[in-house]
């Protein structure tokens, strides 16, 4: 049977879900021969109908009610999410803002943290599924037959998630930027591997012929280099890393245990992006960071926001020094726990990166990249035993005021754990697709 090319998804629990790390696709194969639901008109509820049954029911959800579904045009869709925006957010003064920026997690040039993610939502979004009204809305940017019926697919999906096991119950503890990322990866992760699996089905491809693995070696090892690109935002890196890592997870998960597998990761889905990294079924280590977590604060400065950002922003950190992958993979999988604690007194702001990881020569080695790094900015780092402090400030004398205060003195928060005011999420949205994205041939076994 001949072979087709079809595209990457999406979902946003509240706008949008996001990946391009898909090889570029060879020029449009022009089929006679496709069933319905690869080539209707994804606008029409006939249309709508059929893809949603055939995808239910390869769910087991055939009695989940179909989500409305609406189409917009590109303007249309840059006019309700500039409508959304507060401005008081874009001004890029906030503690928040200024912190991830002085770390490079968000872009030099870029004005503020919502500025960043509101970029990413006009531009890069193909479609997405709303928790609130439970509706699915797919930006009309003129896609080809067998790609928009994937696009809605993987929508579908979400909704059908959505009415299985409640995504909002899913994300609940999924308070800080690593847990979002991780629970990402298991709805994201799903909805890549069921609808790709869908559109493989309707395309002839017996199941048990088809290399996954393959697939996802290739996907994983662009979403490196992505996390390795200066050009672009470390919060986009991990914007995309459920497509990729999560894809590979929930593979895992679903080809080995079947519709259970698939909820049994819905139930316990991983708290962390170093569970997925390491792959469906890795022995994770024991995760508990240490109550006292930051350097005593300079007089003057208060704590503006925690969060935790962990491993996949420890491998993208290091790679964006000059790090090669074989170096940066396996001391980002050394991850133990981390917080980033962002001060600011009313004029300056500092950043206190805590990373913990499995062996000494690995806090070493974080150490020494960040203070060889001749780049403009004030650094410094500064390794205790497994543990280092990376600091970042918006100048030299606040960065020494800073460098030359006692480690280890001051708990993670004033508050309680179970209390603690994380910073929630930071990569864009509840998950973000890219417009751009394509997928590369379904190899199979017996190629």
């Amino acid at each position: 049977m001949g072979r087709s090319f079809f595209l990457c998804l999406a979902l946003v629990a509240v706008v949008g879900c996001g990946d391009d790390s898909g090889a570029e696709a060879p020029p449009a194969v022009v089929r006679t021969d496709l069933p319905y639901e690869l080539y209707c008109d994804i606008a029409r509820s006939d249309c709508q109908g059929t893809i949603y049954d055939s995808v239910a029911a390869m769910l087991g959800a055939e009695d989940v009610p179909r989500p409305f579904i609406r189409t917009i045009s590109v303007e249309e869709h840059e006019q309700e999410v500039r409508r959304s925006l507060n401005l008081e957010d874009l001004t890029g003064e906030d503690a928040a803002s200024r912190g991830l920026r002085l770390l490079g997690f968000i872009p030099e040039q870029s004005d503020s943290l919502a500025a960043a993610q509101a970029e990413y939502f006009i531009t890069q979004i193909a479609a997405y599924y709303s928790r609130n009204s439970r509706s699915i809305t797919v930006i009309d940017r003129d896609y080809d037959e067998i790609n928009a019926q994937t696009l809605l697919a993987h929508e579908l999906v979400h909704a059908i998630q959505d009415n299985q096991f409640g995504l909002n119950a899913v994300t609940a503890s999924a308070d800080t930027e690593d847990g979002v990322i991780a629970v990402r990866s298991v709805i994201e992760g799903d909805a890549m591997h069921s609808s790709f699996a869908w559109a493989y089905d309707k395309l002839g491809y017996p199941p048990d012929e088809i290399d996954w693995e393959e697939m996802h070696q290739e996907r994983t090892r662009a979403e490196r280099e992505v996390a390795a690109d200066t050009g672009i935002a470390l919060i986009d890196s991990a914007s995309g890393f459920p497509y990729s890592y999560g894809f590979r997870f929930m593979t895992s998960a679903t080809l080995s245990g079947g519709l259970a597998g698939r909820a049994a990761a819905f139930e316990s889905p991983p708290a962390a992006s170093l569970e997925v990294m390491a792959g469906y079924d890795a022995a994770a280590p024991a995760l508990d960071f240490p109550a006292a977590a930051h350097p005593a604060p300079v007089g003057g400065y208060a704590l503006d926001v925690e969060n935790r950002f962990g491993a996949w922003y420890v491998y993208g950190f290091l790679r964006r020094r000059g790090l090669s992958d074989e170096v940066a993979w396996p001391v980002a999988l050394g991850w133990r726990g981390d917080v980033l604690a962002i001060y600011e007194n009313g004029a300056d702001v500092v950043a206190v990166w805590r990373v913990q990881l499995d062996h000494p020569l690995s806090a070493l080695l974080l150490e020494n990249e960040v203070n060889g790094d001749v780049s403009p900015g004030a650094w410094s780092a500064i390794a205790v035993e497994d543990e280092v402090f990376v600091l970042a400030a918006e100048s030299g004398e606040s960065l020494l005021a800073w460098a030359e205060q006692p480690l280890d003195t001051m708990t993670a928060s004033i508050l309680p754990k179970s209390a603690r005011r994380w910073g929630g999420p930071v990569s864009p949205g509840n998950c973000l697709q890219s417009k751009t994205f394509s997928l590369q041939w379904p190899a199979t076994l017996l190629q």
